[in-house]
């Protein structure tokens, strides 16, 4: 590992209330005393701040694979996007590409500077990262599909590090994960370590990986509690692991320490879903826990839930320190779902992977909502969030184009924010990637809805019927 220097302590102390992990487990049993609900989907908000505007898209050219998570490097220069290939017989293209880079140094003009194709059948990419250290590094995520003989797990591709670069990437080496090959994974910001996930049911599923030499990657043994982690995302500023379980013999929200060792995270806090209760239609419950982001500036996180069948999934707040709170004992504030959430007979309306930013005094919320395309939601109040403007990630849409059921656009998949270039980076399904600007301006359109041509709803609604 590097001796990457940690964020700086004005950075730090800056953060109210930051609370200090500690060893110890305290699960926690019900909603906070002061859990409100969720906001109704189109309300009208006197502090509805939070605008969007599209800055650029592209859709590469040729055989399109199903487009999945997208992020971007440190520096906010490059964009990347993993997709599942045509060898897992979902895509329905003849694409055999897993990552595609983008360069970003023109944000209105994304242009792609390679697809990474994959020769191993019956296997998918859902998740890519870049180094968080390093320049011109990136881990792409392989995990078993229908007829898989191995079961993979994440691959270094050099892109400028090295030898390679981003016409001509190199894959330097991949590292085998146990089970199901990994879903998902995370970057350290300061430090040369890499988290893959592996997506077992009765097996501890965070997987460090000692990335310093990123010829000769090591596997460190996994962490958290058995069952099914989607996804996790690394805190710097507390040096935490927020992790989302899914399913398995565990499903809920946990918090690792890494701040002895990122090699060897242990677990500190968690909120069990088991005792919570299931959703109704657009009444918040606790099912499928699907991904947990932190807060920059304050002490609460975001876990957002991803359900399918009739009812969406929505987002809920939790207090880690901002009030009674902690990281041991995180507890629930507040929930709200997408801006048009409704019943998913037409369409899928529940929230998907989302980030967090910060404009002057108010706190923004960027996700990426399958059916509701990109879109942004206030939660300066964490008791009372906000969802504003919505995108519809649409554009280029092929004309009966049936990658994906219910097989149109939009179906965002991700939202990422880069902090250093101060833009919003996001992934569709179908129709690629796009970038976009956002900020605390007060939202537009009724109810703070945005502009009519960023979303017409009732367009959506009629294509997905």
């Amino acid at each position: 590992m590097s001796d990457t220097p940690r964020r700086t302590f004005m950075k730090r102390i800056g953060i109210a209330g930051l609370t200090t992990a500690a060893v110890g487990t305290t699960p926690v049993a019900g909603r906070s005393p002061n859990y409100t609900t969720p906001n109704t989907p189109g309300q009208a908000n006197a502090r509805t701040r939070g605008r969007l505007d599209l800055l650029g898209h592209t859709l590469p050219e040729g055989e399109k694979p199903r487009y999945t998570f997208g992020t971007t490097s440190p520096d906010g220069m490059w964009g990347g996007v993993s997709s599942f290939p045509s060898s897992t017989g979902s895509s329905g293209s003849d694409s055999n590409v897993v990552a595609t880079l983008y360069d970003l140094s023109d944000l209105e003009n994304p242009t792609v500077a390679h697809e990474l194709e994959w020769p191993v059948e019956n296997h998918r990419s859902n998740h890519m990262r870049f180094d968080g250290t390093r320049d011109g590094l990136y881990y792409v995520t392989h995990e078993m599909d229908a007829g898989a003989a191995e079961p993979l797990g994440m691959s270094v591709v050099d892109f400028g590090w090295g030898e390679g670069s981003a016409e001509e990437p190199e894959v330097l080496a991949t590292v085998d994960a146990p089970n199901t090959g990994s879903h998902t994974n995370a970057e350290h910001p300061e430090d040369t370590v890499i988290y893959m996930i592996d997506k077992a049911a009765s097996a501890p599923g965070v997987i460090p990986v000692d990335v310093d030499d990123p010829h000769e990657p090591v596997r460190h043994d996994a962490a958290g509690p058995d069952g099914y982690c989607h996804a996790v995302e690394v805190d710097p500023i507390r040096d935490v692991l927020h992790c989302a379980y899914i399913g398995g013999d565990f499903e809920g929200y946990v918090i690792l320490d890494i701040a002895d060792d990122p090699l060897s995270p242990t677990e500190i806090g968690r909120f069990d879903y088991d005792e919570q209760p299931d959703y109704g239609l657009l009444e918040p419950g606790f099912e499928d826990c699907h991904h947990a982001h932190y807060d920059p500036e304050r002490d609460i996180a975001i876990v957002g839930d991803e359900l399918f069948g009739d009812v969406p999934g929505a987002k809920h707040v939790f207090d880690i320190g901002w009030g009674e709170g902690s990281l041991e004992n995180p507890q629930p504030i507040s929930s709200f779902f997408s801006p048009d959430a409704r019943e998913q007979d037409v369409g899928i309306w529940t929230t998907h992977f989302h980030d967090i930013l910060q404009d002057g005094d108010e706190t923004l919320l960027v996700d990426g909502g399958y059916s509701q395309g990109f879109w942004v939601a206030n939660i300066t109040d964490p008791e009372n969030p906000v969802a504003t403007e919505r995108f519809a990630t649409d554009l280029e849409l092929e004309q009966g184009d049936t990658r994906h059921s219910p097989g149109t656009a939009p179906y965002n998949w991700s939202a990422v924010w880069n902090d250093e270039r101060e833009f919003a980076f996001s992934s569709d399904t179908i129709t690629g990637a796009y970038t976009f600007s956002v900020d605390a301006r007060p939202a537009r359109g009724k109810d703070g809805g945005g502009p009519g041509s960023h979303y017409d709803l009732e367009a959506i609604l009629e294509r997905y019927s």
